[in-house]
């Protein structure tokens, strides 16, 4: 039996079959190379695994009898009093909406007067309040989106239950009873505001929420960011915490952490999308932003909808000014390709009974890459210069196709039934070409099938309990391939004083997946009460074949040759998400104007491997390696905490103060490093990188590259257990198996929201997370006394802080004599070496004005810090920066010196609105957008000349090699210009009875900015060169057709 009382999944028939199906799908991909063998792969049967996660589902149900819905939809709540102020228990409470199925949802009111509806899908809704010998109460036009608990109270009046009092009023606007800061993005936006219609590029228009660097900044659907694959972050959170969901299931794959997934979130086929920022209860693992895709469940009538777009080329300007041009631009990114195509229809199969919605998607968007273009050397391997051929410039295309259908069937009276299909299909090919990288040596991104299968079942059994229970399985197929056409003589290089690399790719890879995702859950909720308890489990496997054109890629010093790596590939690896549950149990409770929210999670975690096998390849022709599966390498448990309060301050419903305190652990899948790099087969070294002095200047090395030691042209091996059945690390079981040994985070959050006008509504909250259970890599072969330190001096150069000229202190270069030694490398916790600081804080202000005499307006500030700091580890543990604890703010290819060791981020600010308004009488919509944010960090990775070290280190670096590169700005403290984007629409409103249609004119970067992107931060000729600019503003034509 596996831990936790769950036996690891058993084998998957057909696993191998299923790999080399995927591999045939793309069939050019076979005329580079044949697939090899797979491994014999013993994974998880994941029906098998559904039959005994379900009983265990069901088993606290049993014993608890109140159980959960997982993820919270729209709620109503409210207190029912007679004329007297008296409290009226046992009023019936009927919501109903044109977007139930099942037309109406009841509860009556307990002994306190409260009553809660819980799980109302977005929609407009009435609320009816009855009692026998008094008055029914109605209540129209109340309008729910999201998790948004409305609170509606009613009066009785004493008189005939046939009389109807009808109240109007308006929806109320701030949640007096919930923690969590939600933002919901729903068809008016969709449809109104112009974005690339993305979930997450809608969801970063939100302040403190932002995109994995501004070179995912999306313009109007150019760029390749405006595709379905995406991560977002908020408040210091990693992009790796970011949940995607559809009506509350989770859609997430096994590819890295299994944040993103590439299916098509279908803006036709959307009802809404809600995004949690901050303050998710026990239902959650993590703490990222989570992304809940509603579906549109179609209605009792035939209706659909088109949305077409289009840009030309012609009709983008030019924004290179002459500052551009002073710094090597000579060309924007300019639009190649922007079209977008997306139909969808749906209706009732039977009224009242089963509904569908049927949509698809086509998605065609390229820009051209500043200043890059192919190489006029490409495929000629006695040319070591990068010589660009003016006549075909590079892009960067992304083409997306995709269908969703969705089916609503209320089975009976009790019972609603959901079904989605997704199929999707996505290619970059090439994709991430920039100034830094050919596309020559770019990878091809291909996703050549993607598909989702969502079931959804729920029962309000009585108006007290309701249970909940769902699955989606989610195949996938993710593969990074070389340019079609090169041929294995072009050995991959990296020209170092540009930062270039080019001739072709290094490494390329095959990624088949599966992830199932099961939840059961239910509610009891009284009117004081909403307590709950459930259970998600995931489980899956990811496999990777690694492969390459060439074992060997060259490091060259303007054209000259000063190092190489060599490569043990192909390897092909598997890896078993055996377990990933949690069982939780929380409570929300309304005690007059205070509502207290507290929860627990039990979270378990356990990933394995199949058994593996491991043949030749070029640079090891002997290997031949086996390794017995293993279940459990990984067994992690933990207890995490969530508490909350909201205050409803003067008791109206308009202002709220609200406090809470949660505990989150960090995303894991079968494709996380921490799940990959154990695995036996990932672990064994098989790349390496060694010095060459290449004197006769053939481009060949004249060495034995299979002998470790120095030999000829050659030095030493940076590690000596390459292409050795020995593993690369040896993983500390204190950390890999018990209680609070996974990654976490605390958040803590605290604000008032308060209604300052009709409609409008601001909320002041500063937010703060803290990191813990660090990893941090140790080899135990060397110690610190093997390490010597040298310091450099900053070169004269205006540009650099304070113009250069100021000494950089405490890099380390390790001692001759133990250059090459093989490694024994041990992965623990960093805090068995000392602290390891890393927090985030800030302050968030958002406005929030929900259609105010026609007019949407949305937007604010979020201006935070982050500090990390890992000095007290660094006496112990001074390897090279890729090997210490980090946080992963930091991002620098250079050493970091021993001085920036605390980095303590400037406090950065984000300005962000979206708003539209129709022109009453012409039917004419206004609506845009405005995003201020900082610039992209400025880095200077001075490569150093050994002669240049050895003034301070007292001798030539070590193993040879000609140079080191050294960070000589601390990181994340010095910014560029910040980018001031503004993107505007136009649009004329045309309705022909019950058809209605918008022709819009969109202006993208309506100001024309160039602000730089990216930049080249090695400190040499082309330092600070643009990499990326602002697309210079273009124009684009759309169509909505609504009927």
């Amino acid at each position: 039996m596996g831990r936790a009382g769950l036996p690891p999944p058993a084998a998957a028939a057909g696993r191998t079959r299923e790999r080399t199906r995927s591999v045939q799908q793309s069939a050019w991909r076979l005329e580079l190379y044949s697939r090899p063998p797979t491994s014999t792969h013993q994974g998880g049967a994941h029906m098998r695994v559904l039959a005994k996660v379900t009983r265990l589902a069901v088993l606290p149900f049993l014993l608890t009898i109140v159980p959960v819905h997982v993820y919270a939809q729209a709620s109503i709540a409210g207190v029912v009093k007679d004329t007297s102020g008296a409290v009226l228990p046992g009023v019936t409470v009927e919501a109903s909406s044109p977007a139930l199925i099942e037309k109406v949802r009841s509860v009556v009111t307990d002994g306190t007067g409260q009553f809660q509806i819980v799980n109302l899908v977005p929609g407009t809704y009435s609320v009816a309040f009855t009692l026998p010998g008094f008055n029914t109460v109605k209540r129209e036009g109340i309008v729910l989106s999201g998790s948004f608990t409305a609170k509606i109270d009613a009066d009785l009046r004493v008189g005939a239950l046939e009389e109807t009092i009808t109240v109007t009023g308006e929806t109320p606007l701030v949640d007096v009873q919930n923690t969590k800061r939600e933002r919901v993005i729903d068809r008016e936006i969709i449809d109104n505001v112009p974005t690339s219609r993305t979930a997450y590029d809608m969801a970063s228009l939100i302040p403190g929420v932002s995109r994995s660097g501004l070179t995912n900044q999306d313009v109007g659907g150019s760029s390749s960011s405006g595709t379905p694959i995406g991560s977002v972050a908020v408040h210091g959170g990693r992009t790796g915490d970011q949940l995607l969901l559809r009506n509350g299931i989770e859609t997430v794959g096994q590819s890295g952490t299994g944040f993103s997934t590439p299916v098509n979130i279908n803006p036709i086929g959307t009802q809404e999308v809600s995004v949690d920022t901050a303050s998710a209860g026990a239902e959650y693992t993590t703490g990222g932003v989570r992304i809940n895709v509603i579906p549109r469940d179609g209605g009792n009538i035939f209706s659909g909808a088109l949305f077409v777009s289009y840009a030309n080329p012609s009709w983008q300007a030019d924004n290179i000014t002459p500052a551009l041009k002073a710094r090597g631009v000579s060309s924007g990114d300019r639009i190649k390709d922007n079209v977008d195509f997306n139909p969808g229809f749906g209706g009732p199969i039977k009224k009242d009974k089963v509904w569908f919605f049927l949509s698809a998607r086509y998605k065609n968007s390229a820009n051209y890459v500043t200043g890059m273009y192919y190489d006029k050397n490409q495929n000629n391997p006695n040319v070591w210069v990068f010589e660009p051929d003016l006549a075909r410039p590079a892009a960067n295309p992304s083409v997306w196709k995709g269908g969703q259908l969705r089916l609503t069937w209320q089975a009976a009276a009790k019972h609603k039934i959901g079904v989605n299909w997704n199929e999707d299909s996505v290619r970059y090919a090439p994709t991430s070409v920039s100034l830094t990288l050919a596309p020559e040596a770019a990878e091809n991104r291909i996703y050549p099938l993607q598909r989702q299968v969502q079931v959804d079942w729920s029962s309000p059994i009585t108006n007290r309990v309701l249970l909940e229970a769902g699955f989606n399985r989610y195949r996938a197929a993710s593969d990074l391939l070389p340019l079609r056409g090169i041929t294995p003589e072009m050995i991959p290089a990296t020209e170092q004083s540009t930062g270039l690399k080019f001739r072709s790719l290094e490494t390329h890879r095959l990624q088949p997946a599966k992830t199932l995702h099961i939840r059961f859950a239910a509610s009891y909720i009284t009117g004081a009460h909403n307590v709950k308890v459930g259970i998600n489990h995931t489980s899956g496997w990811n496999g990777f074949t690694y492969l390459n054109l060439n074992p060997l890629s060259y490091r060259l010093n303007n054209a000259i040759p000063n190092q190489l790596s060599e490569r043990a590939f192909p390897i092909v690896t598997d890896t078993n998400m055996e377990h990933n549950m949690g069982v939780y149990a929380q409570d929300k409770w309304t005690i007059h104007q205070l509502t207290a929210s507290y929860g627990i999670r039990y979270s378990y975690a356990s990933i394995g491997w199949p058994e593996q096998h491991l043949g030749a390849s070029p640079l090891t022709p002997t290997r031949d390696l086996s390794f017995p599966a293993q279940h459990g390498f990984i067994s992690w448990h933990d207890i995490t905490p969530h508490l909350g309060a909201a205050y409803d301050l003067f008791g109206n419903g308009k202002t709220a103060v609200k406090v809470s305190l949660n505990r989150y652990l960090e995303a894991l899948s079968a494709g996380a490093p921490i799940a990959q790099d154990p695995n036996p087969l990932s672990s064994l070294i098989t790349q390496t990188t060694r010095s060459w002095s290449d004197t006769n200047r053939n481009y060949v090395p004249d060495c034995n590259l299979m002998s470790a030691v120095a030999n000829g042209e050659c030095g030493a091996m940076a590690n000596a257990s390459f292409g050795l059945p020995v593993p690369g690390a040896v993983y500390d079981t204190a950390m890999t198996q018990g209680w609070f040994k996974r990654g976490y985070n605390w958040e803590f959050s605290t604000g008032v929201q308060h209604e300052v006008l009709p409609r409008t509504s601001v909320d002041v909250s500063y937010f703060r997370r803290t990191y813990g259970n660090a990893r941090i890599t140790d080899n135990r072969v060397l110690s610190p006394t093997d390490f010597d330190t040298f310091d450099v001096t900053a070169p004269s150069d205006p540009r650099l802080p304070g113009g250069g000229g100021y000494a950089v202190h405490g890099m380390y270069n390790l001692n001759p004599a133990k250059f090459g030694l093989a490694s024994d490398n041990f992965v623990t916790l960093a805090s068995n070496y000392g602290d390891q600081i890393e927090y985030w804080h800030g302050v968030d202000v958002n406005l929030a004005t929900r259609y105010l005499r026609g007019v949407l307006l949305q937007g604010g500030t979020s201006t935070g810090r982050t500090v990390a700091d890992n000095c007290a580890l660094l006496s112990k543990v001074p390897e090279p920066a890729e090997s210490r604890a980090t946080s992963g703010l930091i991002t620098t290819a250079a050493i970091r010196p021993l001085q920036f060791c605390h980095n303590a981020t400037s406090w950065l600010t984000q300005v962000k609105f979206l708003g539209s308004y129709t022109i009453p009488r012409i039917d004419v919509l206004v609506s845009g957008t405005l995003q201020n944010l900082p610039g992209p960090p400025m880095l200077a990775n001075y490569n150093l000349p050994t002669a240049e070290a050895a003034k301070t280190l007292g001798r030539p670096l070590s193993g040879g090699a000609a140079n080191v590169s050294v960070g000589l700005i601390d990181p994340n403290t010095v910014f560029g210009d910040r980018l001031n984007q503004v993107d505007f629409r136009v649009g004329k409103l045309l309705r022909y009875g019950k058809i209605r249609s918008t022709v819009s004119l969109d202006l993208y970067n309506a100001l024309n900015v160039s602000t730089i992107l990216a930049q080249n931060n090695t400190f040499g000729p082309a330092w600070l060169q643009p990499t990326t600019i602002m697309p210079a503003r273009f124009a684009k034509v759309s169509l909505q057709f609504d009927f």
